[in-house]
């Protein structure tokens, strides 16, 4: 495992070239880009420019741990109106092709949209939020494989996929080496334990968010600097270990870069 950093991270507009200068200044080994529709990668950045951008990381050395994107909160495979599905499909076709062009192995995604965590009502109900995860998960597979990058599925507060069980038979029905799941550590303690999701999950994980959370405070307040939250990561790190995981632990959050990338060292050695 190796050390990574999502460019949320640093603030203020910066280029992807400045992103990526200043991961590798923090001491990271690595970056996850980010797509959105502002900002320096989009949806319709060419693939020219990724490539471009995996030179830099190269020079830089880093490696480019993979895509990110928050957009699947506005769109995703379970949107209630067919036009947004499609807006789904549509950017994942798009950062696939794009993840491929860097050499990054995944991508993340959120499939569905159940509710916010301050939602009163459904968006859509459960059960047609998984039918219709199914039903592109088992198309975007061969999309996937083609380009030999990972979809990985993120544990969100998206009132979907809430238990261990429940991901590992969503990843097992799509039967795809190319769709896995993206744990975020401090994402599950609002409603389980790192741990024991990655004992459930083993090989299905793609990647891993490295986040800390104080269940103490609940909501967006509990996410804490590592090491000051209730994640058990000699716990989390053993387990990793057993299952085989090696790519990259990203850190996502508002710490200053450097500390944040000295304390992740620290939790992997």
């Amino acid at each position: 495992m190796y050390a990574a950093v999502n460019v949320w991270t640093f603030p203020g507009a910066r280029s992807a070239d400045e992103q990526l200068v200043a991961a590798a200044t923090a001491g990271f080994e690595g970056a996850e880009l980010v797509v959105d529709s502002e900002g320096p990668l989009r949806p319709d950045t060419p693939v020219a420019e990724l490539k471009r951008l995996a030179r830099r990381a190269g020079e830089l050395k880093l490696r480019l741990a993979g895509l990110a994107t928050g957009l699947f909160w506005e769109f995703n495979y379970a949107s209630p109106e067919p036009v947004d599905r499609q807006r789904a499909w549509d950017l994942t076709l798009r950062m696939l092709d794009q993840a491929a062009a860097a050499g990054a192995g995944a991508v993340l995604v959120v499939p569905a949209v159940v509710g916010k965590s301050s939602d009163v009502r459904p968006r859509v109900s459960y059960s047609d939020a998984l039918h219709r995860t199914v039903e592109a998960l088992c198309k975007l597979r061969f999309e996937a494989g083609a380009r030999a990058v990972a979809i990985a599925i993120e544990n969100v507060w998206n009132r979907f996929l809430l238990s261990p069980i429940e991901a590992a038979d969503l990843i097992d029905c799509i039967n795809s080496p190319y769709v896995g799941w993206y744990l975020d550590t401090g994402n599950i303690l609002a409603h389980g334990y790192p741990e024991d999701w990655i004992a459930t999950l083993g090989g299905r994980i793609a990647r891993v968010h490295a986040k800390d959370y104080d269940v103490s405070r609940p909501g967006p307040a509990g996410f804490c600097p590592l090491g000051e939250g209730n994640v058990n990561w000699p716990a989390v790190i053993r387990e990793l270990r057993a299952c085989g995981y090696d790519g990259p632990l990203t850190y996502e959050g508002t710490a200053a870069p450097a500390e944040a990338c000295r304390r992740l060292k620290g939790l992997l050695a």
